[in-house]
């Protein structure tokens, strides 16, 4: 049995070292539109107008009668991708760290420090990785939480002017 929960997460070391580097590309992917957001929103100032770089505001005033619960929701399904990477991308680098850990425990007791050392490799550049995706992507979605409840805000005072 425990020749199988072995064989088991062998077979997993390699969708989820996939999976961290599909989410540390997602992260600088993600880091770049926020920039570009930025710089949208430096050139726009916050209206009661539809403006580049607001997009709840933007799609609170083209959807027409929209309730600010579904604006609410529309901005946490924004913001629900990026927030689910930075969760998400830490245990995965637990796993990926975890998994060669065995093999290099038993190069260790072989005293083969070659073997070992590949492993740890794996392991330790598994971990890095995966922490810097998950700072990526934890600061595009803090920022964005913020930006996106500013929006709410305005939203609300465009509702309570009407």
């Amino acid at each position: 049995m425990e020749n199988l929960a072995y064989q088991v997460s062998q077979v997993l070391l390699q969708p989820v070292l996939i999976g961290i580097y599909l989410s540390f590309i997602y992260g600088i992917v993600e880091t770049g539109r926020m920039g570009a957001l930025l710089w949208l929103r430096h050139q726009n100032t916050l209206q009661k107008k539809i403006q580049p770089g607001y997009p709840i505001l933007n799609y609170f005033l083209t959807q027409k009668s929209v309730s600010l619960n579904e604006v609410e929701v529309y901005a946490l399904k924004k913001l629900e991708t990026v927030r689910i990477v930075t969760r998400l991308t830490p245990m995965l680098g637990l796993i990926a760290t975890l998994i060669p850990m065995g093999p290099a425990l038993v190069a260790l007791e072989e005293n083969n420090t070659y073997a070992m050392g590949e492993h740890l490799g794996v392991a330790f550049t598994a971990v890095t990785i995966s922490l810097a995706a998950a700072s990526l992507t934890f600061f595009v979605a803090t920022v964005k939480k913020r930006w996106f409840a500013e929006e709410l805000v305005e939203i609300e005072k465009q509702l309570g002017a009407n």
